[in-house]
């Protein structure tokens, strides 16, 4: 029956049925199938149409997800090769553009003291002679070349690197050997020649000025002196051939190894964790153990700082959350708001006051800067007052304990062990109470009996 009734409601739908005569008569007395046939049929073309567009829904919400993501992920690349150009013009610490000294002033613009300077000479290049010792080849000796360069416009810089014999003769031990020194120099790109093993004293050397072509010599003006006199270079003032160069304070080969010898045990650790032997820094056995326990306690205090500013960091977080910003009479400090990743303000704490950083200075407490507001300090801080705390709690516990182990044991606990004890207790637990009359035993009432 209902295969028949579909067919027949599928007929009346597509074709153009007359009314029945009951529809004719007036009659409201529709097929109740029929009714139900039809219900049916818009219920699912409904539900179909629901479906679709709640496919049509999912879709587009997966497609604005994507969208999202695509663009979050197009923001982060492009927020990453932002900071990557960033790094590029200013440094990866943003340390570009401050790595860079002054030019020093050109040489000879003053005459030496007591002295006037020739004019150079016309027509051709100007002969600059700088003689010295150039050891550990450093910023202050290539200054003083660049003086010398570029005192004229068209200048041959001639330097001269005194031998191992004679510098060891007269100003002792080098770093560098003769052919490491004259190969330094040689990779400056103010000098034009160099010459190997130099005279020391340039004025007892006419032959070597007559060779050379020397029109000027560049020095510092300060007296340099030797056996054979006070200011060894005096003659070429005196003849007008001396050029004066400005040093570079601070930047010596005497400055570099006083801080290497300053500072001995910590290159000597340095070596040492690189991988270079004590036999080849010439140390022993005892200064290597020496240093490595000095070391560990430096490692040690370094993680116990560690350890304690995380420390104050968390416990600074937990009363942050805990803390509420609506007590405003509380007698505690006022809270200063900062702001979020998110945009939003939330209140902060300081854990230490500046009192309390004042009696922490022996303990090198790492400043915080300005703009996290002096949080590193006051964590760490704070993180010591804890570790303050939990030792003098650990002291306690340890005294009450080693007190209890020192008392000495009550009378009453006697001398024997666990067992006897555990054997003596019934018989006093039975001893206890009300005693009851003696009962005799029953062999000796007989025997009372007989007699």
């Amino acid at each position: 029956m209902p295969p028949k009734r579909k067919r027949a409601v599928s007929s009346v739908q597509k074709m153009d049925v007359q009314p029945s005569s009951r529809d004719a008569s007036g009659e409201d007395a529709e097929d109740p199938i029929l009714q139900e046939v039809t219900a049916t049929k818009r219920a699912r073309s409904s539900k179909s149409e629901n479906g679709a567009g709640a496919v049509d829904g999912t879709a587009e919400r997966s497609a604005s997800r994507a969208s999202r993501k695509s663009r979050h992920s197009t923001s982060s690349a492009d927020s990453e090769r932002q900071a990557a150009l960033e790094r590029a013009a200013h440094g990866e610490s943003g340390e570009a553009g401050t790595m860079r000294m002054e030019d020093p002033p050109k040489a000879g613009l003053v005459d030496p003291v007591g002295y006037s300077t020739n004019p150079p000479p016309e027509g051709r290049p100007v002969r600059v002679y700088a003689d010295g010792v150039f050891d550990l080849f450093h910023i202050g000796h290539m200054r003083q070349l660049q003086q010398a360069k570029t005192a004229f416009p068209d200048v041959y810089l001639i330097v001269g690197v005194t031998g191992d014999k004679e510098t060891h003769k007269r100003k002792g031990l080098t770093v560098l050997s003769a052919k490491e020194r004259a190969e330094s120099v040689r990779h400056c790109k103010w000098v034009d020649e160099v010459v190997e093993d130099c005279p020391w004293i340039i004025a007892d050397a006419p032959e070597f000025i007559e060779l050379h072509k020397i029109d000027y010599v560049a020095h510092d003006d300060i007296p340099y002196g030797a056996d054979e006199g006070d200011d060894i270079y005096a003659p070429i003032k005196e003849k007008g051939m001396f050029l004066v160069t400005q040093r570079t304070e601070g930047l010596s080969t005497t400055g570099i190894i006083t801080k290497i010898v300053r500072d001995y045990d910590k290159y000597i650790s340095r070596q040492l964790n690189r991988g270079t032997s004590r036999k080849e820094l010439n140390v022993s056995w005892l200064k290597k153990n020496e240093l490595e326990i000095k070391r560990n306690m430096i490692e040690l205090r370094d993680s116990i700082k560690t350890n304690w500013q995380t420390t104050g960091q968390e416990l600074g977080k937990d009363l942050r959350q805990f803390w509420q910003s609506s007590r405003p009479a509380s007698p505690a400090r006022t809270p200063t708001t900062e702001k979020t990743e998110d945009g939003a303000k939330s209140p902060t704490f300081t854990t230490a006051s500046p009192s309390a950083l004042s009696r922490l200075n022996h303990l090198d407490i790492p400043r915080g800067s300005p703009a996290h507001g002096g949080r590193e300090s006051s964590d760490f801080t704070a993180g010591y007052n804890l570790g303050l705390i939990g030792g003098v709690r650990s002291w306690m516990a340890r005294s009450r304990r080693n007190l209890n182990d020192s008392r000495p044991d009550s009378p009453d606990s006697g001398e024997g062990s666990s067992d006897e004890r555990s054997v003596k207790e019934p018989s006093r637990a039975q001893s206890r109470g009300r005693r009851g009359k003696q009962v005799e035993p029953v062999d000796a009432q007989m025997e009372d009996r007989t007699q």
